[in-house]
């Protein structure tokens, strides 16, 4: 056995050290030499333990005194050789401590990446399309629960957005039916009175009457009984609005009109029968049961790619109570006793523009009332909006 792994032998102040057969005689002299120094016997200790420095070495030396033999049993270690079991340990704590580590922070990132970050794209995907983007699809490249949920959640959306395009499609068919409904009755007063126009103009030799009335009776009629078109220039809708406005002036022989809208928004695309509605309204229940001259302005403005149509009269008008009423009758839905025209319009512009647009009602400076036409040339999402209109309908009541 080599020194520092416990080489024991016999020591006694003046004698030479009793070693066993494979001794380390420079160490051991070394030692006994610092027994010597601080001697066992001298200080009248039978056992005892001290630490030793050998050549750079903490040796730890224990003796015990034999009573028969009055020699010292004398056995050495180097001290690193008796707390190497605490060093080990106290590494293995260190490495054992960090390879936990190391796998708590492997499987973090793993159930982050496998668990914490699929949930968070399905929660996602849920408020996306609690938003009503129902397009809203889930890839998975894994095969395990998630790639189920996430086929489960594609087939659960696809199912709800062919439900809702059905119902909107269902709605818009039934919609469309009503409204060309709508749009191929006849006022039966309306054409009576205008043929009664003409009859009575006849007997009375007015030659230049019966064809002006007859021709602006027979383009009205063509064109609010043509259903195959839907969308129409603006400028094809102002001149129904002109043959229109014609035919009343022709019977009430007190009308007059102006029209002032920008070149630039003649070409425009909307819906069929939007202004007409609006300016029948204005002489039903605006001007044509006051006394005196009766007078219709619309007039057209655009900025930044949003349009406004302005058809205003110098009619009766009405209360701001009355006025406030209609304007909330304009969300409600169609009811029996709610007149078609002023409320087909709004319906109209925002099922075709968005919720943004719509109807403005509001007091006219020239003393009656002055409705709006607000929309914006955007392309919407979801199903294609209706396009449709009434044709001499009944139009709302002011109040």
């Amino acid at each position: 056995m080599t020194l520092g792994e416990g080489d024991p032998f016999f020591y006694k102040t003046g004698f030479d050290p009793v070693v066993s057969s494979r001794p380390d005689s420079r160490k051991i002299g070394l030692l006994v030499e610092a027994l010597n120094s601080d001697s066992p016997e001298a200080a009248h200790q039978t056992l005892g333990h001290r630490v030793v420095r050998i050549e750079d070495r903490d040796y730890s030396v224990n003796y015990v005194q034999s009573a028969e033999l009055g020699w010292y049993l004398v056995d050495y270690l180097p001290v690193e050789t008796i707390l190497r079991p605490i060093t080990m340990s106290g590494t293995l704590f260190y490495v054992t401590f960090a390879l936990l580590l190391m796998m708590g922070v492997a499987a973090a990132l793993l159930l982050y990446r496998y668990v914490r970050k699929p949930i968070q794209r399905l929660m996602h995907a849920v408020q996306r399309m609690h938003k009503g983007d129902l397009s809203v699809r889930l890839q998975s490249r894994t095969n395990d629960e998630f790639d189920f949920l996430f086929q489960r959640f594609n087939r659960m959306a696809e199912r709800i957005q062919e439900l809702v395009e059905d119902v909107y499609e269902e709605k818009i068919r039934a919609r469309e039916a009503t409204l060309k409904q709508l749009q191929a009755q006849i006022n039966p007063h309306f054409l009576y009175n205008s043929l009664f126009f003409i009859i009575n103009t006849a007997k009375m030799g007015d030659n230049d009457s019966v064809v002006t009335m007859a021709q602006s009776l027979a383009e009205y009629y063509r064109y609010t009984t043509r259903l195959e078109e839907q969308s129409v220039p603006l400028r094809e809708e102002l001149g129904l609005v002109r043959h229109y406005l014609n035919i009343q002036n022709l019977r009430m022989q007190r009308l007059y009109y102006e029209i002032d809208v920008p070149e630039a928004m003649l070409d425009l695309k909307i819906p069929r029968l939007m202004v007409q509605p609006i300016v029948e309204n204005a002489i039903v229940h605006g001007i044509e049961h006051q006394p005196g001259e009766c007078l219709i302005l619309i007039s057209g403005t655009s900025k930044d790619g949003r349009y406004r149509l302005v058809v205003e009269d110098n009619g009766a008008g009405m209360t701001e109570e009355a006025m406030k009423e209609l304007r909330g009758k304009l969300a409600l839905p169609m009811d029996r006793h709610m007149g078609t025209g002023v409320w087909n319009v709004h319906q109209r512009l925002q099922y075709a523009y968005g919720a943004e647009a719509g109807l403005l009602l509001e007091a006219s400076p020239l003393g009656g009332m002055r409705m709006t036409l607000v929309w914006q040339e955007a392309e919407r999402s979801g199903p294609k909006a209706i396009e449709g209109g009434d044709a001499d309908g009944e139009t709302a009541d002011r109040g």
